[in-house]
């Protein structure tokens, strides 16, 4: 072989030569490449189909967020008042009949 230009490069006549993290160095790099087009392809595809969407469409998903909206707020407001009745309890006496009621899982 002659001399090389570059020395920090090495190249390998054989494919077998080439040391084994740097064949898996490739392949993880491919790979990575090849998961990163497809997201960007879904994310791109997501975005076109959502803006083909009808009015009538949109004005069902709008109304179906705001109930959403209605039960994520009641269900924060409920757990508002268990932690807050669980601070309580973890202030006081831990073993009172209160203290304890408050501590068991809310049966639902």
């Amino acid at each position: 072989m002659s001399r090389q230009e570059q020395e920090q490069f090495t190249v390998y006549a054989a494919e077998a030569a080439v040391p084994r993290y740097q064949r898996a160095w490739v392949w993880g790099l491919a790979a990575l490449a090849i998961l990163l087009c497809g997201l960007a392809a879904g994310w791109l595809m997501g975005g076109a189909g959502s803006s083909f969407q009808g009015g009538a469409r949109s004005g069902i998903h709008a109304v179906d967020s705001a109930v959403l909206l209605v039960q994520r707020e009641a269900a924060n407001d409920e757990l508002r008042g268990r932690i807050a009745r669980l601070e309580q309890a973890l202030r006081g006496d831990v073993c009172a009949p209160a203290a304890l009621e408050a501590l068991q899982p809310a049966s639902r």
